[in-house]
């Protein structure tokens, strides 16, 4: 009998959930999940969850502790962190931590013998801004590098952390005990494609966190060229987030709300079938190296290719030379100077099949079945 930890801070899902999945259809492993609102999140609870031989056999869930101020916080998750372990009377063969401070909760735990592996499995990573004051930015690196030298593994989402920690932060390979990279995947039999033939033909789709920097502006202010050559275009933007109001008020403002479709959050069953039968998807980045998303591995790319569905992408992420390299997507600008060109050529019948299919084909490289099944646990 296997005991797996795996503890995260969560607002939206991420790969711990995936790996969750994974590991419950193993026999005899014993899974606490552990996760910890984030800072973004509607409250500030706690939630554990236990599953054994894929069954969910129990759930933990504390107050909310919104209204405790924020170092306050993260000490709650320590103590229940901590407390919830220890109280199993098992002894942990892995304990994966999420991110910097979850992996400091492993790594106390591993000194009490608790825990015999910790794995810190690294989410993100922004050497600069990160957080709104300078000494909240020095206090994330400082714990994130400890966590990488400390760590029995360290798992990054994308090759880029590795250099960037060494380039900004002085960590170096020899500062590992073991590294790899576990990138974002896509359970690629989960998701049903649609041919060319059954799709939407002009419809251009995105999803995603509704933020500033993820450009999705610079897309309603090109509505109107667009409309020149594409009368009957489509723009379904799938998410939610705060700035959410003013993309609405801009296609508003500009006369072209009624081919902009708001879909909101949706399920997984219906977001995987909404992007599935668009013609075309786009990942609208603004190219700011030091931002989040360089360093990291958008699952939204992943999704939209694993969807057989053709994407417009700028310059940004780690892997966007290599997309266009197997012709499943064309790289744009974030001016959007040359987004009605490609668009264009992306619509043409021939040439998004042959997208689609090179899609479909390409997903298969991070399908979370391949990816999870080398880690041999």
């Amino acid at each position: 009998m296997k005991n797996i930890a795996i503890v995260v801070h969560k607002y939206l899902p991420q790969p711990d959930d995936d790996l969750a999945y994974f590991l419950n259809r193993k026999k005899n492993i014993n899974i606490f999940h552990i996760k910890h609102s984030f800072s973004d999140a509607k409250d500030r609870c706690s939630v554990l969850r236990k599953y054994l031989n894929g069954l969910q056999i129990d759930e933990i869930k504390t107050l909310d502790y919104k209204f405790l101020p924020e170092v306050l916080i993260y000490i709650k998750e320590f103590i229940f962190t901590v407390k919830w372990l220890i109280l199993t009377n098992k002894k942990f063969d892995l304990y994966i931590g999420m991110d910097g401070l979850c992996t400091l909760f492993g790594l106390f735990l591993q000194k009490f013998r608790i825990c015999k592996k910790v794995v810190y499995w690294n989410m993100d990573f922004v050497p600069f801004n990160r957080f709104e004051y300078k000494w909240k930015n020095v206090l994330y690196n400082k714990v994130n590098s400890y966590a990488c030298k400390k760590a029995d593994e360290v798992w990054d989402i994308s090759p880029r952390m590795e250099k960037g920690r060494k380039q900004y932060l002085d960590v170096y390979k020899k500062d590992y005990k073991m590294h790899r990279v576990m990138p974002y995947g896509v359970w690629t039999h989960q998701i049903k494609t649609i041919s060319y033939e059954k799709s939407q033909k002009h419809t251009l789709v995105f999803m995603g966190h509704l933020l500033k920097k993820q450009g999705v502006d610079m897309i309603i202010k090109k509505i109107p060229d667009i409309l020149i050559k594409i009368p009957d275009f489509e723009f379904k933007i799938i998410g939610d987030g705060n700035y959410k109001d003013q993309l609405i008020r801009l296609a508003d403002i500009l006369s072209v709300h009624k081919y902009c479709k708001f879909l909101g959050r949706l399920d997984d069953f219906h977001l995987n079938n909404e992007i599935a039968k668009a013609s075309i998807s786009i990942a609208p980045y603004s190219t700011n190296k030091y931002s989040y998303t360089y360093y990291a591995d958008p699952g939204k790319i992943k999704k939209y290719l694993a969807c057989g569905v053709p994407v417009l992408l700028t310059n940004l992420s780690w892997n966007t030379h290599e997309i266009e390299k197997n012709e499943c997507g064309l790289i744009i600008g974030d001016n959007g100077n040359d987004l009605v060109d490609k668009l264009l050529y992306l619509f043409r019948p021939k040439i998004n099949e042959k997208f689609r299919k090179n899609a479909i084909k390409y997903s298969k490289s991070f399908d979370y079945e391949k990816i999870f099944s080398e880690l041999n646990i």
